[in-house]
């Protein structure tokens, strides 16, 4: 099927956070964000752990696992913990896995004016992106999508 029939969402279409007031995994303040940072670089440990040739089978099925997050999972994106210099990254990088999926890298608003400004704009050479939605934070607003990069799931 091609793009121009495929009718994918836009970003952020039935996209919304939960209440998670009583989650501490997403607390905000100072420190729900040290014991965060603490959790990256031990989920960064556990996941480089997993990364061994000819494993064993209880690592491969760790493995197998961290590499299929699922929404409702606990995830991190991948190349979190080393975002040292972005803290905002390193926040909204670590959260709940509300859904990923296909869908268009722009609204149709921006995509109609697009194809406005220059006519030679084909309907055809719409992309599309490959989007995560986390949820990083204890409000329904504290959601963020991702794009161009690769999530796993923690265990809990």
């Amino acid at each position: 099927m091609s793009e121009t029939t495929t009718r994918y969402p836009q970003p952020r279409e039935n996209i919304t956070g939960t209440e998670r007031t009583d989650d501490d995994l997403l607390g905000l303040d100072d420190k729900a964000i040290a014991r965060r940072l603490m959790m990256i670089g031990t989920a960064a440990a556990l996941r480089k752990a997993t990364l061994v040739g000819n494993p064993a089978p209880v690592v491969a099925e760790m493995y197998a696992r961290m590499t299929d997050p699922r929404p409702g999972d606990l995830v991190m994106e991948a190349g979190t913990p080393f975002r040292k210099n972005d803290p905002d990254a390193q926040i909204k990088g670590f959260g709940i896995l509300i859904g990923h999926r296909e869908e268009w890298a722009s609204t149709d608003e921006e995509w109609a004016a697009t194809c406005a400004e220059d006519p030679d704009v084909r309907v055809d050479e719409r992309f599309h992106d490959h989007a995560w939605y986390v949820q990083y934070g204890p409000t329904v607003e504290d959601v963020c999508r991702w794009t161009n990069c690769e999530f796993f799931a923690i265990p809990t």
